[in-house]
């Protein structure tokens, strides 16, 4: 049998990890080494990590430690050969890191912001008063295409830029709104032209309520224009980062969850 790493957490939390089943519906146990655990299960030799049964059974160990303390999360799909090799080469080895992690992640949890644009919000409101894009609109209304393909063009490049701007000024707003709560925040790509702001935000246990606060007061006040997802607790995926050489792992791989 391989092992399956899920995470780490401090050795003093160890006694009280209460074995529930990860991947192929192994129980999950810890090894300690110094001040750290790892938390592992066994899987077939032959086993590879790619099902999203998998991915589940990856995450639901990890919310349960995250409910239970302080976790370094491991990113999904690290496989080590046996206790022992998790021991020397990732507890051992990266022990100093692991760590000093622990200790910046400390009574905190990772929550996620995203928001979303209504249908056409973001378009209407980069619009409105732009005089340039106004008087663009009247020139091309109702002429043909090949008449005003000049005056089109720069239509659609006025367009693009002011819904740029207006993007960027909403994602600023609510940033402003979360900062004084979070001790940090990671702002990611918005995937989609609907996103207005895809944001990990780390905060400390003892405020996880002001920020809930802070986020069912936007919530109405955006209705109709922006729709809030807020997501958590979660393990800390986006300030975990620390990477595994090649040889460490069956799978090369790093911290935090993509």
């Amino acid at each position: 049998m391989s092992i399956y790493v899920y995470g780490v957490i401090p050795a003093a939390d160890a006694a009280a990890w209460p074995g529930v089943n990860g991947i192929a519906g192994g129980t999950v146990r810890t090894i300690v080494s110094g001040d750290l655990a790892a938390l592992i299960s066994d899987i077939p030799d032959d086993m590879k990590p790619g099902k999203r049964e998998d991915l589940e059974a990856h995450r639901r160990v990890l919310g349960q430690a995250v409910e239970q303390g302080t976790v370094v999360p491991m990113r999904f799909g690290i496989v080590m050969d046996d206790d022992d090799t998790a021991i020397d080469r990732l507890l051992g080895r990266h022990g100093d890191e692991l760590a000093n992690l622990l200790r910046e992640l400390d009574g905190k949890v990772q929550m996620t912001v995203r928001a979303f644009y209504a249908e056409d919000a973001l378009l209407r409101a980069a619009m409105a008063g732009d005089e340039e894009i106004q008087r663009l609109n009247a020139i091309i209304g109702g002429r043909p295409e090949l008449e005003t393909r000049n005056e089109r063009v720069a239509l659609g490049e006025r367009v693009a830029a002011a819904m740029d701007r207006r993007r960027a000024r909403d994602s600023d707003a609510l940033l402003e709104r979360l900062r004084p709560l979070a001790s940090d925040i990671q702002v990611d790509p918005p995937g989609s032209d609907r996103v207005a702001l895809s944001a990990q935000v780390l905060v400390r246990r003892d405020l996880r309520s002001a920020l809930d606060a802070a986020i069912a007061e936007l919530a109405p006040a955006l209705e109709g224009y922006l729709a809030l997802r807020y997501i958590g607790p979660l393990p800390a995926y986006s300030f975990s980062s620390m990477e595994l050489e090649p040889q460490e792992s069956a799978q090369a791989a790093h911290t935090g969850e993509q």
